[in-house]
């Protein structure tokens, strides 16, 4: 089976939404003040990592994990037996010792220790509903202070309520080796949720190295780029403006200082200087995805990747060698910033980006994006109480080197897949278009009504343009390759076992399909296919790939992905279906996407999951009481479709990859 990455689900899918137990510490006999204390107590404690021969006198590896000492022994801390790991890197559990060795003994299928698993036999495994607290407080930043919404109920203690929580601050990289720009800061009401669009400069050009600089020497090329950001963050994606209207244009709006003494002071974006340890931006406006955000030749859109972004509340990017990305020293940089806020305090929103610089032998073919949007509401409608499974083909551009794969969407997508190949309905009224290979679940409709969904992979036998027949001039072409008078790319099909050369074995089972005929396809295993699981929108897997996948075939059909989500609006569980009395609208609206339906579908209380009928809403609610005038009914249940809100729904291929040289 093909290499699949797939998310850690335990207990709510929602991170960061989930309730804590909120009761009075004198009503409970399980309290903590803070999630950490929590995990201090429940975890390090009770599992018997603090006793003398382990983590507490005895300090095994260097870690202290006593109450006076635990937390400043693991963030960001290195970890004395395997090098090049961290304890707990905030926001990366999967860059986390900590976390990988705890769930190595509980989920040894899917994490493995790079050294061995904890805790050591004899002492017992922990729970998956403690390898899930302690990922969720990881994935928020890892506070040593605060609560982590959800972590009372895995954990089977009393918390107070959740309050927005602050990420420690990514260090900015050493002098020479890189730079870092920061997102001026911008804070989000109690219970709300926005989409935001500002604006701010920078400029970088008295960090960078002559050897580090593209041609012409205004831009700087980079291998690595790290994010961490405060975990209200649903997404953030950070585009570059490339037109000619000068950073201080009107057309911006209006430059404020954001943060620092200087809080609210009127500056000028290009005097960087003037607000101390704040930042001079814009004002944060609503905005979808920055559509109709300054200047008339930006345009931004829901197709905008940008240049880097993230959807967690931490992100690495790391390039393979001989691969960069290129960007302007200094100039004009858009913030599309997405978050929620459902605690009761108002919450500060700070982003870091940092940039770790290519070597001049490091500068070799630009890394490409994946952001596939052409079906990203694909998913409209699902009926309330209902599921839908919808998929899309991408085909990846020919000598493609694939190395990253990720995916987007929102609440009530619940699993994400991603295969390798055109798997398309044979035959029938849709016949050709993207399926499941692995069928449909619950109540989501067959796409192909009845035909099976295959896809089909060819087997080599030299046919250098794949048009189902070998010819002489196609002998010969593979006859020089084997010489070393043409490169391979010259007849990709020839290389039989892809190994970048021409063997005389090789020749002849050319020369055996041009007197035969050529292989024919073999249908390929949905199994072995699958390339990429992910269960968790709002922590979706980024799955690399090393070595990166080679999709060199000249027929689309050879390079093409397709990907599927599963959306389920309340069928698993009916306290999740879209509701219109909760649903958000959109901060810009867009006739058809997202928002509240204008008419409520099905029964929410009373016959819950029935029909409502009726002219108007009370009728309507009475169409749902349990029995004739029993006035408990209550029509409310909306169809889901896409948007831009946590309560619509998205369908976003993502990656990277290069054209190799």
């Amino acid at each position: 089976m093909a290499r699949v990455g797939t998310a850690l689900a335990v207990g709510s899918a929602m991170l960061g939404m989930a309730g804590a137990v909120q009761v009075r510490a004198e009503e409970c006999t399980n309290a903590a003040s803070s999630t950490y204390e929590l995990i201090q107590r429940a975890v390090f404690e009770n599992k018997g990592c603090t006793n003398q021969v382990c983590h507490g006198e005895a300090r095994a590896g260097g870690l202290d994990l006593r109450a006076d000492a635990s937390y400043d022994a693991l963030i960001d801390v290195a970890a004395s037996t395997v090098p090049g790991w961290k304890r707990v890197v905030p926001g990366r559990r999967d860059l986390s010792l900590l976390f990988v060795n705890l769930a190595a003994k509980t989920m040894p299928s899917q994490y493995q220790a790079p050294l061995r698993p904890m805790p050591l036999d004899p002492l017992p495994a922990l729970s998956r509903e403690e390898i899930e607290a302690i990922r969720r407080w990881i994935e928020v930043g890892a506070p040593r202070t605060g609560v982590v919404a959800g972590t009372g109920d895995l954990l089977n203690a009393c918390l107070p309520p959740p309050e927005p929580i602050a990420i420690k601050p990514l260090d900015p990289p050493p002098p020479g080796t890189g730079v870092q720009i920061r997102m001026p800061p911008y804070t989000l009401a109690p219970h709300s949720e926005r989409e935001t669009c500002f604006v701010s400069y920078y400029d970088v050009s008295n960090q960078v190295p002559p050897e580090f600089r593209g041609p012409g020497g205004n831009t700087f090329r980079y291998k690595r780029n790290e994010i961490r950001q405060d975990p209200l963050s649903h997404h953030l994606i950070v585009s570059l403006y490339t037109g000619r209207t000068p950073p201080n244009d009107p057309v911006w709006g209006s430059f404020a200082c954001r943060g620092g003494d200087k809080e609210g002071t009127p500056c000028d974006p290009m005097d960087l200087d003037f607000c101390g340890e704040g930042l001079c931006s814009t004002t944060p406006i609503n905005s979808i995805a920055c559509i109709g955000f300054g200047p008339d030749d930006l345009n931004l859109g829901l197709a905008s990747s940008g240049f880097t972004g993230t959807q967690e509340t931490a992100s690495e990017f790391n390039f393979p060698p001989g691969v960069y990305r290129e960007v302007p020293i200094r100039g004009v940089i858009i913030w599309n910033s997405h978050a929620f806020n459902l605690t009761d305090k108002p919450g500060l929103l700070r982003a870091w980006l940092n940039f770790e610089f290519a070597p001049p032998e490091q500068q070799i073919t630009p890394s490409l994006q994946i952001f596939d949007t052409r079906t990203i509401f694909k998913m409209t409608p699902v009926p309330a109480f209902q599921t839908k499974e919808v998929c899309s083909h991408y085909t990846i551009p020919r000598f493609a080197r694939l190395f990253e794969l990720s995916s987007h969407a929102h609440r009530y997508m619940k699993r994400w897949r991603t295969f390798e190949g055109e798997f398309s309905c044979q035959g029938g009224p849709a016949s050709g278009q993207a399926c499941s290979p692995m069928g449909y679940d619950f109540s989501s409709p067959d796409v192909c009504q009845g035909y099976p969904c295959k896809a089909f992979k060819r087997q080599r036998g030299g046919d250098c343009n794949e048009d189902g027949q070998v010819v002489v001039a196609e002998l010969v072409k593979a006859v020089r390759i084997a010489l070393g008078e043409d490169g391979v790319r010259e007849c990709v099909d020839a290389d039989v076992n892809d190994d970048a050369q021409i063997t005389v074995e090789e020749i002849l089972r050319g020369v055996n399909s041009a007197l035969v005929g050529v292989p024919a396809p073999l249908e390929r295993d949905p199994s072995e296919s699958l390339l990429y699981v992910s269960l968790i929108y709002n922590d979706p897997v980024v799955l690399p790939f090393d070595p990166p996948r080679k999709y060199d075939a000249v027929s689309d059909s050879e390079r093409t992905l397709t990907y599927c989500a599963l959306y389920d609006n309340g069928f698993t569980d009916p306290r999740e279906v879209k509701r219109k009395s909760t649903s958000p609208s959109p901060p810009i609206s867009i006739p058809g996407v997202g928002g509240p339906c204008q008419t409520p579908t099905h029964c929410v209380a009373g016959k819950v999951g029935a029909p409502c009928s009726g002219n108007n809403q009370r009728q309507r609610n009475a169409s749902c009481d349990s029995s004739e005038g029993a006035g408990d009914g209550l029509c409310d249940a909306c169809p889901l479709t896409g948007g831009v809100t946590t309560e619509d729904e998205m369908f976003i291929l993502m990656g990277q990859y290069y054209i190799a040289p």
